[in-house]
């Protein structure tokens, strides 16, 4: 028994038009599917029986890897308190760039929540890259790094 691969990276998201605004039309992403799913077997895999599910899943360039954004409708819902990165059990999506500071112009020009302008940092794998973090509609931050990562075994 082995892990063989993976298939994509979730978030669940407040308003699935909002987010494919961000990550689609703001970040570049590729959408490969979108739907609305009320499948018997999807309320059984998610836990929520009567749930009606607004997916899209998109290629993220560059990978093989997809992200998909998950809408729940029909069942109770309550946004996390303090998304913030220190906070256990957040997340945050790190996607590599070929102009960071491009990214920052275009996403402050767009009233997207930018933690910090693009820096380098000074020690660790990523010294030589630039990096900086903004925030997607539902407060989930997203990582921007230009530059060729160090090997993760570093």
């Amino acid at each position: 028994m082995e892990i063989t691969g993976c298939w994509h990276t979730g978030f669940t998201v407040e308003d699935i038009d909002r987010s494919l605004a961000f990550y689609r039309d703001l970040l570049g992403m590729e959408v490969l599917w979108q739907r609305v799913c009320r499948a018997e077997y999807l309320g059984t895999i998610v836990g929520y029986p009567d749930v009606e599910m607004h997916q899209a899943l998109l290629a993220i360039p560059g990978t093989t890897h997809t992200f998909e954004l998950n809408d729940y409708r029909n069942v109770d819902r309550t946004p996390v308190e303090n998304p913030a990165n220190a906070n256990p059990g957040t997340a945050h999506l790190s996607l590599l760039v070929d102009d960071v500071r491009s990214f920052y112009d275009k996403l402050t020009e767009a009233g997207v929540t930018v933690i910090n302008e693009p820096v380098g940092p000074t020690e660790g794998p990523n010294v030589g890259n630039l990096v900086m973090y903004v925030v997607d509609p539902d407060e989930i931050r997203v990582e921007l790094i230009q530059g060729v990562p160090a090997s993760r075994f570093d």
